[in-house]
């Protein structure tokens, strides 16, 4: 029976962070979607100015504040909600949850906490109430100890055998870990932990390094009804962290037997908890026989729950949400697309998903960059195809930034690094496998020294044969039909021959294989629906047809990285909807999991395909898009664009033909919107960092409106607006200063960055995006823009501060760039 709610209170992820991209914003976003059906009002907190899911919710009802137990019980008795959902918010808005059930706060203000009972809630929180749990329902967890001597530890040892693992127990935060394979070894581990812990303690539990990472994501309803999503299969083994795992789904090497075995389980697990919702269970396999143990229990949304959405097609934040306001499988009702496709019918695939992650060591050096169990990836990128390979070679493609289709050579690593790498794995991993695979390694002696089963091996083979093939027999159309098979796109077989792209282009009009879009939804092709999720494959059945009237195409920007990261991704939604109010059919084309642009109800079509050249040019050439938008300005790519399709292609922010700079120190700047020959000031900005060096690299935080407003702010924006020539500026632009004493020099003039538009959209009320979006497509009502910037008083300083990952990556900065950031928080300071 569905629980009576008239206002909800949604806890937001907070900034994104290494581990914690877009994912739960996507989350979040599309859960108000479904909640909007109920009628409830929703209240939402959250301090990412990258939020899309704040964007949506009238401004009254948004709390721009971190995400902690003192504010939320704050707006738990200011707003008096009926109920309060935390699945969107990961680990840290659960851990809140807990708290404000173990305090009391919950039951005081009749709040229910939505998803699991704070009494089940607590053993999932509780690291050995989970694993009392586990046992009683007779599921393995891995046997560990903390031991206070040498004695104690073999005792242990005895029980387990080796290997095992020990750490130090530490009030430091020591992260060592010491992998033992027999007595010298765990002699020598104990020697240095027990020197370096305070309390005399260690902790040993049994490895299972190189066991395989199995996960489970699985739905279940107030009733016990329950359902698998899809199991997903970590190419790496047990001791590389899954965040920095290739990942594959459907899973790839369980016999049935297996995979059975932890499907049950996790339902078991489930019941257990008395879950309502989502749940992502994480299994170590064994190699060699069917033994298997639980290493994780997540009864809420991450960044794998939302993969295997994205593998399946599968409608899993919209059922979610209704599992956790006590609707059953059978009351729910799905949207439109999915005309004959029910929520409680399990999915099925009739294609594979691989994930790539993405790695920061370019931009951050200073680190270990060997992957273990420490995640360093800070995003990902997905590849989708009809084979293993054909999806292996679509994600390498897509996470090389690279739009030229070329992949990384290693062949110049001798054969001793080669063997160190595939023992001790960089990020460069997949790579070094085909090179070893290249020089002739063995499939058994790779699967020995890495621990990957052979499987992959195989198909990595399969990929060099073909490319062997293909570069061997240049311009031939069976060469071309092979590519195509593997997943080559156009623009590497191009890129493989030494041709123009157009050459392929020519050859592809008399194949037999055309590119054909196959449809990603939940019934594998049983029933035909509409989700209008496609990707690629060289067959007879083209699933994706062109919309009749004005369509716009929005290229995004691929995987996360550091620097604009997920503010280009808000950028690129924001497109997507202004487009939408401006009456066009919106396609988008990304391959990043995690993006919220890739959010169904955002746009009318989406492709997950390699964001290249050939495969832009398929999709135009199927679509017959108006205009193309691309965010960020990708000069290779946008110029490519205009010569082979002649479309109208618009760059965001406006690729500006000249930019100033006299110095590199700016302390204040101007904003100002520039339409034809007008000059309209939008508002003023201070800056600041931590180490006081605010050359144009180190801007960290900034402060809208500029310190000493009252005074300097209408004299800066005048000296601003005589800097700025219209015939070479238009668009937003800022106008940099330099303070000294009471006189502020001019220092240059850039276009205003995706991070600081999104800044300004949400401090000034002014849909940043939207304007600039409707400027470059002619619709732009200037009466209107004018009225909404009429000067006005301030009432408060809004600040925006970046987050570095350098203490997630144990890097010893204490300083970034802007090129370094992770992602920012938004915050509010009155006047004093």
């Amino acid at each position: 029976m569905a629980i009576d709610i008239n206002k909800v209170l949604l806890l937001g992820g907070g900034p994104t962070s290494i581990g914690h991209e877009n994912e739960l914003d996507a989350a979040a976003f599309e859960r108000l979607i479904a909640l909007r059906k109920t009628g409830a009002q929703i209240i939402y907190v959250d301090d990412n100015p990258f939020s899309v899911t704040s964007e949506e919710i009238q401004p009254a009802n948004v709390y721009v504040q971190q995400v902690n137990f003192k504010n939320v019980v704050n707006i738990i008795e200011k707003e008096q909600p009926d109920a309060i959902m935390a699945t969107t918010g990961g680990l840290n808005a659960m851990q809140i949850a807990w708290q404000l059930s173990e305090s009391g706060v919950l039951s005081a203000n009749n709040v229910t906490l939505l998803g699991i009972k704070p009494a089940d809630l607590r053993k999932v929180i509780d690291n050995q109430k989970l694993r009392d749990l586990l046992t009683e329902i007779s599921e393995k967890v891995i046997a560990s100890k903390i031991v206070a001597d040498d004695s104690e530890a073999m005792d242990f040892v005895r029980e387990v055998g080796f290997p095992v693992i020990v750490k130090p127990i530490s009030a430091s935060h020591d992260t060592s870990r010491f992998i033992c394979n027999n007595t010298d070894e765990l002699e020598d581990a104990l020697d240095v932990s027990f020197k370096r812990t305070y309390i005399k303690r260690c902790s040993i539990e049994q490895s299972i390094v190189g066991y395989k990472e199995i996960e489970m994501v699985g739905v279940r309803d107030t009733n016990g009804n329950k359902m698998l999503i899809t199991g997903l299969e970590d190419m790496d083994p047990i001791g590389i962290h899954s965040g920095d795992s290739i990942i594959f789904a459907p899973t790839q090497t369980l016999i049935n037997e297996e995979y059975q075995a932890l499907r049950t389980a996790t339902f078991r697990i489930m019941d257990a908890l008395n879950v309502t919702g989502t749940c992502h269970v994480q299994f170590a396999q064994s190699r060699t026989d069917s033994n298997y143990f639980v290493t994780k229990v997540s009864p809420f949304f991450t960044r794998n729950t939302l993969l295997a959405a994205k593998a399946t097609g599968y409608p899993l934040t919209y059922v979610s949400s209704f599992l956790e306001l006590g609707y059953t499988f059978t009351e729910i009702k799905l949207p439109t697309k999915y005309s004959k496709y029910l929520p409680f019918m399990e999915p099925t695939m009739d294609h594979v998903l691989v994930r790539i992650p993405l790695w920061p060591f370019r931009d951050i050096n200073d680190v270990d960059q060997h992957l273990n169990t420490l995640m360093k990836s800070v995003g990902s990128t997905i590849g989708i195809g009809r084979t293993v390979e054909e999806a292996i070679i679509k994600s390498m493609h897509s996470s090389q930034f690279s739009p030229r289709d070329i992949l990384p050579s290693v062949s110049k690593v001798d054969d001793d690094d080669v063997i160190n790498q595939l023992i001790h794995p960089l990020a460069s991993r997949i790579l070094i496998l085909m090179e070893a695979l290249r020089r002739g390694f063995s499939v058994d002696e790779l699967s020995e020294l890495t621990r990957i089963d052979r499987f992959y091996f195989y198909k990595l083979n399969q990929l060099l044969r073909a490319q062997d093939y293909v570069i061997n027999n240049p311009m031939s159309p069976h060469s071309v039909q092979v590519g195509h098979k593997y997943g080559f796109g156009d623009g590497m077989l191009a890129e493989l021959w030494n041709v123009n792209i157009s050459e392929i282009t020519r050859m592809n009009r008399n194949t037999k294989q055309p590119v054909t879009y196959k449809e990603i939804e939940p019934s594998a092709g049983e029933f035909i629906e509409a989700t209008n999720i496609f990707y690629s494959s060289y067959e007879l059945e083209n699933e994706s047809q062109p919309f009749s009237g004005k369509t716009a195409l929005v290229i995004g920007r691929g995987g996360n990285q550091l620097g604009p990261n997920s503010a280009a991704d808000y950028y690129t939604t924001q497109i997507l909807t202004s487009l939408k109010k401006a009456g066009y059919k919106t396609i988008i084309m990304n391959t990043n999991p995690n993006a919220v642009s890739l959010t169904p109800q955002l746009s009318d079509k989406q492709y997950i395909e390699p964001i290249q050249l050939g495969n832009i040019l398929n999709i135009i050439n199927v679509d017959q898009p108006d205009v193309v938008f691309l965010p960020g300005n990708r000069h290779y790519l946008s110029k490519q664009l205009k010569q082979f399709t002649g479309l109208n292609v618009v760059v965001l922010p406006p690729d500006q033909k000249v930019a100033v700079y006299k110095e590199q120190e700016a302390t204040a700047a101007v904003d100002l919107f520039i339409q034809d020959d007008e000059i309209i000031p939008v508002t003023t900005l201070s800056f600041f960092n931590h180490n006081n060096r605010l050359d144009l690299h180190h801007i960290n935080d900034y402060q809208e409106p500029m310190s000493h407003w009252e005074t300097d702010e209408q004299p800066l924006i005048k000296q601003a607006i005589s800097s700025v020539d219209p015939t070479e500026w238009q668009g937003l632009v800022q106008v940099l200063f330099d303070q000294s004493g009471s006189e502020y020099t001019c220092t240059g003039i850039r276009p205003v960055r995706i991070t600081e538009t999104a800044f300004l959209t949400k401090t000034t009320g002014v849909n940043w995006i939207n304007v600039l979006v409707r400027k470059y497509l002619g619709l732009l009502d200037m009466e209107s823009l004018r009225e909404q910037l009429r000067p006005a008083e301030h009432k408060r300083y809004s600040i925006m501060t970046a987050k570095f990952p350098f203490k997630e990556l144990q890097s010893n900065r204490q300083e970034g760039t802007t090129k370094q950031e992770v992602g920012a928080s938004l915050s509010f300071k009155n006047f004093e």
